[in-house]
C-alpha cells in the first residue's frame, strides 16, 4: 500500500510530526514525522484484508467458494445500491480500532480508515470521479452526544483523495433508533423504518452517490439509505465502509 500525497508545507508538516508525532492506530508505535496513513509496519500485517470469495453486491466475504455469487442478505431484498466495497474484515484490530474512533473520540483515526478504503476502491480499479460523496447521517441527540458523526470524517478523506465533492447533510436522521448491532435482520429493518430523510434543499437528481459508512454488517443502513436517494433521483448509489461482516454461505 503507497501512503497518499498530503497536501501542504512538507516543513510544515514536518515540524508538527515532530511536536506531535504521528502513532500507530492500533498499536501505538511512534512513525515517521510525515507519516499521512497511521501504521506500523508489524501491524500492517495483522489487519484482516478482505480476501477470497465475495458477495457480488455487497462485497461480504463468502465462506463457502461454490455457494451462490450473493449472500444471504443480499439475495433476500431489493438491492438500491450497485456495489458495496470493503478494504477489512470486521474483526482483530480493524474491530477494536474502530470502537476506539466511534466511541472513544479517536477522530484522527479517519485519515488512516479513510485512507485503506481509498486503497480498497483503487485495488479494485474503482476510480471514481463524477460522484457526489454522502455520508450516513446521525440523530442529532446521538451527534450531541458523541461529538462527530463518524462516517462524515471519514467522506472528508474520501472525497479528497478522490477529488470529488462532497455532499453535506444530503441525508438527515430524523428517529433516534436503538444500535443496529443489538437487532436481528428482520428488527434491523424495521428499526430503520422512517428514520431517515432527504434534505429538501438538496438536489441530486442525475447524480452518481458514493456512499460512505464505517462498518457494514447486513448492509440495512445501506440499503435504506440509497432507496432513498434513488427515489430522490440520484442515478446510480455505490457504497464504501471500512469494514464488513463475513457471510454465512
Amino acid at each position: 500500500m503507497t501512503c497518499p500525497v498530503v497536501p501542504g508545507n512538507k516543513l510544515v508538516r514536518y515540524i508538527l510530526g515532530l511536536v506531535f508525532p504521528p502513532k500507530c492506530i492500533f498499536c501505538g508505535t511512534l512513525l515517521h514525522p510525515l507519516a499521512y496513513v497511521e501504521i506500523c509496519p508489524l501491524c500492517y500485517k495483522e489487519i484482516p484484508f478482505v480476501k477470497g470469495k465475495t458477495c457480488t453486491t455487497c462485497g461480504k466475504p463468502i465462506d463457502k467458494p461454490f455457494g451462490p455469487a450473493q449472500c444471504l442478505d443480499c439475495r433476500d431484498r431489493k438491492n438500491y445500491f450497485a456495489w458495496n466495497v470493503s478494504p477489512c474484515e470486521y474483526r482483530g484490530i480493524i474491530r477494536e480500532a474502530i470502537v476506539r474512533f466511534k466511541f472513544f473520540g479517536k477522530r484522527r483515526y479517519a485519515r488512516t480508515l479513510g485512507s485503506l478504503m481509498l486503497y480498497s476502491l483503487r485495488r479494485k480499479k474503482l476510480c471514481l470521479h463524477d460522484v457526489v460523496v454522502v455520508y450516513t447521517p446521525l440523530h442529532k441527540e446521538k451527534l450531541k452526544e458523541r461529538g462527530f458523526n463518524q462516517a462524515k470524517l471519514l467522506a472528508e478523506v474520501i472525497a479528497q483523495g478522490l477529488g470529488c465533492t462532497l455532499g453535506r447533510d444530503i441525508l438527515l436522521k430524523i428517529k433516534n433508533t436503538p444500535p443496529q448491532s443489538s437487532l436481528s435482520r428482520g428488527q434491523r429493518m424495521q428499526n430503520l423504518r422512517g428514520a431517515f430523510r432527504l434534505n429538501k434543499n438538496i438536489s441530486i437528481a442525475g447524480k452518481n452517490i458514493l456512499l460512505v459508512d464505517d462498518v457494514y454488517t447486513t448492509g440495512t443502513t445501506i440499503n435504506e439509505c440509497a432507496r432513498l436517494l434513488i427515489k430522490a433521483g440520484a442515478k446510480e448509489v455505490y457504497a464504501v465502509t471500512a469494514a464488513i461482516g463475513r457471510g454465512i454461505d
